[in-house]
């Protein structure tokens, strides 16, 4: 008997976009109570998993800069409403 795989993890992109819809379906007026709360636990799922792949790729990104010229990023990234932004530089 052939054992089946499990399906691949969702993307970042496909995560996202899934996170997309769920903010979709809130802002509409089509769902209970209850639906609202399900889609919204769902929407909690995918926010923590792009963050996961985010700090990931983060990581990922700060031993490239290791490997390549010994040096680590100073300032790591952060996710914020805008986007990927740098900490603000320490002060002195």
């Amino acid at each position: 008997m052939a054992t089946r795989k499990p399906p691949p993890e969702p993307t970042f992109e496909e995560r996202l976009e899934a996170l997309g819809q769920v903010v979709h379906d809130l802002e509409g007026e089509e769902l209970s109570l209850e639906a609202s709360i399900e889609r919204y636990r769902e929407g909690v799922a995918h926010l923590e998993a792009c963050r996961s792949l985010l700090d990931g790729a983060e990581q990922r990104l700060v031993e490239l800069v290791q490997e390549g010229d010994g040096e680590a990023v100073e300032r790591p990234l952060k996710v914020t409403d805008r986007g990927l932004e740098r900490d603000a530089p320490p002060e002195d």
